[in-house]
């Protein structure tokens, strides 16, 4: 496979809150206080990571969240007091982890209420769709919904995205079978979204378990 199919496609792992895209974000009044619960969640040492995984770079981004045709969360009168992100790597899989702190709890609920719902998934597809694409490859979504997961915090939701990508370099296409997960995790005043990307089906079964309850652990030790 080239370097260049795979760089197309981990290149969606920088788009900012894609398991909680609104049209119009949180206002952020971040705080220190706030701002360490928010990095203690994704903050996961080499020790506590998932067997064969590593921490990776975070690339930046700070595109806007745009939103779906139908949905279109509004999140403007809620405030955001902490965030932080990181991201990991197994082979040619790759997991990014996203927390947020809200100033309130009701701000919490608020925020996952609008955006949790059964149009998420096909936004998340729609959203992969034009990532791929704006980096110069092809994508054709093959079906995404809601899927099962255990309730593994007080709010649970998780998603799958299955797509083939292509890419055509010197006049040869290759196209490749890809599977996004998407986890996202409430508790209190903080939520938590892991996405996932990889080859055929994707992050096996075990490890995006493994790595959900790394989080929710953390989120319900963060007390918020």
């Amino acid at each position: 496979m080239s370097r260049r199919l795979l760089l197309l496609v981990f290149l969606v792992l920088a788009l900012p809150a894609l398991a909680l895209a609104a049209a119009t974000d949180p206002t952020k009044q971040i705080n220190s206080v706030d701002q360490r619960k928010a990095a203690s969640i994704v903050l996961l040492r080499p020790g506590a990571i998932v067997p064969g995984w590593k921490k990776v770079a975070v690339i930046p981004n700070s595109a806007p969240d745009p939103g779906c045709p139908g949905y279109s969360p509004d999140q403007s009168d809620l405030v955001l007091t902490g965030e932080a992100a990181n991201n990991f790597e197994g082979g040619v899989t790759k997991v990014g982890l996203e927390s947020n702190v809200f100033k309130t709890r009701s701000d919490a609920l608020a925020s996952w209420t609008r955006a949790v719902k059964p149009a998420l998934a096909s936004c998340l597809a729609r959203l992969f769709k034009q990532a791929i694409e704006q980096v110069g490859g092809k994508a054709a979504i093959a079906r995404s919904g809601q899927i099962a997961f255990p309730k593994i915090a007080p709010r649970t939701a998780a998603y799958r995205v299955s797509m083939t990508v292509s890419s055509t370099a010197a006049g040869k296409t290759t196209t490749v079978p890809f599977t996004a997960h998407v986890v996202v995790l409430g508790n209190g005043r903080g939520d938590a979204t892991l996405v996932t990307f990889g080859l055929e089906n994707g992050i096996a079964s075990a490890d995006l378990r493994a790595f959900a309850k790394l989080v929710a652990g953390r989120l319900a030790a963060a007390k918020l």
